[in-house]
C-alpha cells in the first residue's frame, strides 16, 4: 500500500500498520487462541459463532497489544472492560484503529503520543 490512509503509524518513522492488517493482526489472534482456521474469520464474524470467552479475548488483546507495539513500537492497551463491547471480529479490529489515534476524519490514523 503505498498512501498512508486507513494506517496506524507512530509520525517517528516507524512502521505503518494498514486497516487491514490490524483486520488481519485480529483475526490471526483469534486463530490461533481459538485453533481456528483465520480464512473462515471474516469482519462480520460473531465472537459468540467463535466461541470466544473472557479469557480467550484477554490472550487475543495480549497478543494483538504484543504485535502492534512490536511493529510500530508503540504501546495500546485494550482494558478488558473494553473487550466485553466486542460484539463482531470487525468490532475488535475498528477498536484497535480507533484508539490506536485515528486523527481527523478517519481517512488517516496515527499514533498519538
Amino acid at each position: 500500500m503505498s498512501s498512508t490512509q486507513g494506517s496506524l503509524s507512530t509520525g517517528m518513522g516507524s512502521a505503518q500498520v494498514s486497516r487491514q492488517q490490524v483486520f488481519a493482526l485480529v483475526r490471526d489472534a483469534l486463530a490461533t487462541v481459538l485453533e481456528r482456521d483465520p480464512e473462515t474469520i471474516t469482519p462480520a464474524t460473531t465472537l459468540a459463532e467463535l466461541a470466544a470467552d473472557s479469557l480467550a479475548l484477554v490472550e487475543v488483546a495480549e497478543i494483538v497489544e504484543g504485535q502492534l507495539a512490536e511493529r510500530t513500537g508503540r504501546r495500546l492497551h485494550i482494558p478488558d472492560t473494553d473487550l466485553e463491547a466486542f460484539r463482531t471480529v470487525g468490532d475488535a479490529a475498528e477498536y484497535v484503529v480507533r484508539n490506536g489515534g485515528v486523527v481527523g476524519d478517519g481517512a488517516t490514523a496515527a499514533w498519538i503520543g
